[in-house]
């Protein structure tokens, strides 16, 4: 026969959980997301990247012509839901990094592409 415990009678147990935050992530509800910084190249051609995820590294695919801001959604890799199965998605937002400085070489790539540029149509 259990014995009556000290403190008071029996009831409601509750528990809080506190997370501890990760810097390679911004937590939304049970939602993930993440900045990833792309080159020039990798935006205008597209290219495949290794990102972190809660279960390790995870490949996504950036599709050519990524512009900046653009959100990958990975989905099923975020959070669980608190007392369910369902987990959350993993958003990736793309930042594209501007070269502030250039090789001879590289401004020369750079002065060749402008010249195959199309003029802007609709110019003020």
């Amino acid at each position: 026969m259990p014995s009556e415990s000290p403190g008071g009678t029996p009831g409601d147990l509750f528990v809080i959980v506190r997370s501890k935050p990760d810097p390679r992530f911004e937590r939304d509800g049970r939602d993930l997301w993440r900045r990833e910084t792309i080159t020039v190249p990798e935006a205008v051609l597209g290219s495949k990247r290794n990102v972190p995820s809660l279960n390790g590294s995870v490949e996504v695919s950036v599709p050519a012509a990524a512009q900046p801001g653009l959100v990958l959604r990975l989905a099923r890799k975020g959070l669980p839901e608190f007392g369910g199965g369902r987990r959350g998605d993993l958003y990736v937002r793309l930042d594209v990094q501007i070269p502030e400085h250039l090789s001879k070489q590289e401004r020369k790539l750079y002065e060749q592409l402008r010249a195959l540029e199309k003029p802007a149509t609709g110019a003020c």
